[in-house]
């Protein structure tokens, strides 16, 4: 490379990182934060306000019962004071198993994935006008053991972990629900 062609790249380089830099503050400017003060949410107020007025009834079933008392947990941090409910999440699940791994000798399965399916559906309180709706799909892992107890035990953990990942999804999926128009 000659001494002319290192001059060209050397004064092209801060051309480019400035020009990156300011598409970039450019853009900044686009991008609002889901739970901030200023989001406001389809049912009035911010989105954290109205996720806090979400009520959710009993989910038949294990995982069920593991994903209402988390998602209880998403909406409302666990402490917040009593509100008006102004919504309702009603959900039905499912579980299925999938079976990874078998020992060949003895005819068991070494194990086995949980697949476990949230249908729901927000509804305003009052009007039973739906919101939002969908269905979220999570996998849970987990080994299966000879002895009864670790096996029983694994596959309660991988309930409880499906649980809190449908949890998270569905908390997700309902907030930015409630900012799109």
């Amino acid at each position: 490379m000659s001494s002319s062609e290192t001059g060209a790249v050397t004064r092209r380089r801060p051309l480019a990182l400035a020009a990156a830099l300011a598409l970039a503050a450019l853009a900044g400017g686009c991008l609002q934060p889901l739970y901030g003060e200023g989001t406001v949410s389809k049912v009035g107020g911010n989105v954290r306000n109205a996720m806090l007025g979400i009520e959710v009834p009993e989910i038949k079933g294990l995982v069920g019962h593991y994903l209402r008392n988390e998602l209880v947990f998403e909406f409302d941090g666990g402490g917040a004071p009593d509100r008006q409910k102004i919504l309702k999440l009603t959900a039905t699940t499912s579980e299925s198993l999938e079976v990874i791994t078998v020992d060949y000798a003895n005819g068991r399965a070494d194990s086995a994935v949980l697949v476990a399916t949230a249908d729901w559906q927000l509804v305003r309180a009052g009007s039973n006008e739906v919101v939002a709706s969908g269905q979220s799909v999570v996998r849970a892992p987990y080994e299966r053991s000879q002895q009864r107890f670790a096996s029983l035990r694994a596959a309660r953990d991988a309930q409880v972990r499906a649980a809190k990942n449908l949890a998270q999804l569905i908390k997700a999926r309902v907030a930015a629900a409630l900012v799109s128009g």
